[in-house]
């Protein structure tokens, strides 16, 4: 079914103005705009697989948190892994296992039970008895996985282009772009977004994250949850609405600038008002090396969540091809 436009969606809070695009997909959804992935976007996307290149957007399990100090989240940290040695005079194998494995603490997919409006509720209505693991559960990350992303994915290297037009920008400091910026950067590549693209907002952070000398310094980026990014104020809802955009990840903790107000536009808030599918601490720095390089800022994306049901949120898993 073709969901409205952003101006048609129902307002229902007197409060907020803001639309509830529940039922846009029907009652039954539990995917929210990852519905914008069609077998017709994929089949398009897959033309952008041209050289045969492949880049891992990915970071290793235990980054960002241990590479910081402990506790600069108030609860993520990186796993412990245990690797379990059995050698004998006929065999020599070995096993592993994860203790204190956060789905969310590295490169990662948040699920549509993650955030929800605090107004109304989890995205589509789903019950809190539903927002559960296992079956019966609604809005889990499986069912990301059970529709599948893939598709084109859409670069918006910010410091590079801000860089390139005079106007600062760092990856802390809680600047916005908005979603004018990431049109303007968008196209200055070449690029017009289209229904079902995945877009990859590069804005700095995980590069000034890896350079930073020592884990103190790495803390400090994380700590101190002023983040730059995507201005995740309405223009941006409506922007990533009537495009078409099917998710929006970055390679900062949280995709959008922090902190966020309370009971205002954010994208966070969008997961369950809007059914918005976010990823964070992607690493996307070779991708963009490899952009400057080429000037082509498309590639074709596909990721993998892990198949948890009702999982919160999931590893990214994904990988861009060119």
């Amino acid at each position: 079914m073709t969901p409205p436009r952003y101006a048609e969606l129902p307002r229902p809070d007197d409060a907020t103005g803001l639309p509830l695009a529940w039922g846009a997909w029907g009652p039954a959804d539990e995917i929210g705009t990852l519905n914008r992935i069609t077998d017709a976007t994929v089949a398009a996307g897959a033309a952008e697989i041209r050289d045969g290149k492949r880049f891992n957007l990915n970071l290793p399990l235990d980054e960002p948190f241990g590479a910081a100090l402990s506790g600069a989240h108030r609860r993520r940290a990186a796993p412990t892994p245990t690797l379990v040695v059995e050698d004998g005079p006929d065999k020599m194998t070995r096993d592993d296992k994860l203790d204190g494995f956060w789905l969310q603490a590295s490169s990662q997919w948040d699920g549509l039970n993650h955030y929800a409006c605090p107004i109304h509720g989890f995205y589509n209505n789903a019950p809190l008895a539903a927002v559960i693991h296992g079956q019966g559960s609604r809005n889990g990350i499986d069912k990301a996985l059970a529709h599948g992303i893939a598709g084109r994915a859409i670069l918006a290297d910010l410091p590079r282009y801000f860089a390139g037009i005079g106007r600062e920008w760092r990856a802390l400091g809680s600047l916005r772009a908005s979603a004018a910026d990431l049109t303007a950067c968008l196209a200055a590549s070449g690029v017009t977004p289209l229904a079902g693209d995945i877009v990859l907002v590069r804005t700095g952070w995980l590069a000034a994250f890896h350079a930073a000398g020592d884990a103190e310094a790495r803390d400090a980026l994380l700590r101190g949850r002023d983040y730059s990014g995507v201005d995740g104020g309405s223009a941006t809802w409506e922007w990533l609405w009537d495009t078409g955009i099917a998710a929006i990840a970055a390679d900062n903790p949280t995709v959008e600038a922090f902190p966020i107000t309370a009971l205002r536009p954010s994208l966070h808030w969008g997961i369950g008002r809007m059914g918005l599918c976010l990823g964070e601490f992607f690493d996307l720095e070779a991708l963009a090396e490899d952009s400057a390089a080429t000037g082509r800022a498309t590639a074709f994306l596909v990721a993998a969540p892990l198949n948890l049901r009702g999982g919160v949120g999931s590893p990214a898993n994904a990988i861009a091809l060119r």
